[in-house]
């Protein structure tokens, strides 16, 4: 069954209702007894049309980004929230229907909701979600830059508005303005509580994920024993391009990656390039096996024998392989490239830094 927005219980709740609440109802009942979705979808769009700004329009709205949390449909739900909803305390629940839609329609949603909204809740709310879509915009830009050979596929799935857009984005800009976004979390709506905790938790988390864990932002330190029980840490190889490689034994592409990273680390002897590894496979016996059977020469830190061990999980790491490269100064300029791109992206950050290193010995 479709749920009933806040606005809609209070009307009940008062004995009362009004026309389109009446109308979202009766095209609801309609809806559960085919279960057609794009059958019905022009229709609950109407009832916005007819009766804009009232709870039973905003219901409708609801309803279609229950179904469509992308596409043509949602964009079209999106406008009509934007100009005729940007002000209603009960915009909580329709955030959470548009997840990671990086539409351009979302962006204006929530710089609509920001700039005329007076609930703190809502502005709080809208603050961090606004900050979830500009990093997402960012991971899909670097993509999209990084393979310009599948420029018609990202048109086709995205649309070319969002692709031509995410192509020209200042991405610099982009990811300091999702900062200011959590630090005003912070500093005004911290203690507001959501489903996962408070608007301040979500948003030091995030923080630290920007900030630490994505381009542009410096690695966090990592400290540990190796597989063999030996302490090392990050740090001990800032003046170097550095390859961080979350790997397991069980990941089957973790295993694809092998050769790939034994040739590189061949081809990069005497060069200021290391390749570090955080392993998080169970039994620590068997992964020095593999380690030797595979002629795996670089270190990796033992994660506590757990895809949740302490690293992994101060990292964000939900699937493997991860693979983050970090300049000299620990500064992250990729994240999960690969292949040749990969490579391409070692070459030159090597290359650079040698370069560097030679004119400042002349």
């Amino acid at each position: 069954m479709i749920t009933l927005t806040s606005g809609l219980k209070a009307f009940y709740a008062d004995g009362e209702s009004d026309e389109s609440v009446v109308a979202y109802e009766a095209l609801t009942k309609k809806f559960e007894a085919n279960r057609q979705q794009r059958k019905f979808v022009s229709q609950f769009i109407e009832i916005a049309d007819n009766y804009p700004g009232q709870a039973g329009a905003l219901s409708s709205l609801e309803w279609v980004l229950r179904y469509f949390r992308a596409g043509k449909e949602c964009d079209l739900a999106l406008t009509r929230l934007t100009k005729q909803h940007a002000t209603s305390a009960d915009l909580p629940s329709v955030f959470s229907r548009i997840g990671h839609n990086p539409s351009l329609e979302v962006g204006r949603f929530y710089d609509a909701v920001i700039k005329t909204n007076s609930h703190p809740h809502v502005l709080g709310e809208a603050r961090y979600r606004l900050a979830l879509y500009l990093t997402r915009q960012n991971q899909i830009a670097r993509e999209i830059r990084g393979q310009p050979d599948k420029r018609d596929r990202y048109d086709l799935f995205y649309g070319k508005e969002l692709t031509d857009h995410l192509v020209t984005n200042d991405l610099a800009q982009s990811r300091l303005r999702a900062i200011k976004m959590l630090n005003e979390i912070k500093d005004r709506y911290g203690e507001i509580k959501v489903f996962k905790g408070t608007l301040s938790d979500l948003a030091t988390k995030e923080l630290f994920h920007i900030e630490h864990l994505s381009v542009g932002g410096t690695v966090p330190e990592i400290i540990g024993e190796d597989i063999n029980g030996e302490q090392f840490k990050l740090s001990d190889f800032r003046g170097k391009i550095v390859m961080i490689d979350f790997w397991a034994d069980w990941c089957v592409a973790c295993r694809s990656m092998y050769s790939f990273n034994r040739q590189l680390v061949q081809d990069m002897q005497g060069r200021p390039f290391v390749l570090v590894g955080i392993n998080s496979d169970r039994n620590r016996q068997q992964t020095k096996k593999v380690v030797a059977t595979q002629r795996l020469t670089w270190r990796s830190w033992w994660n506590g024998g757990s895809t949740r061990g302490p690293i992994s999980t101060r990292w964000g790491v939900e699937t493997w392989p991860v693979i983050y490269v970090v300049d000299e100064n620990g500064l992250i300029h990729h994240k999960n490239i690969k292949g040749d791109s990969l490579r391409q992206a070692i070459e030159t950050l090597v290359s650079d830094l040698e370069a560097s290193k030679s004119t400042e010995a002349d």
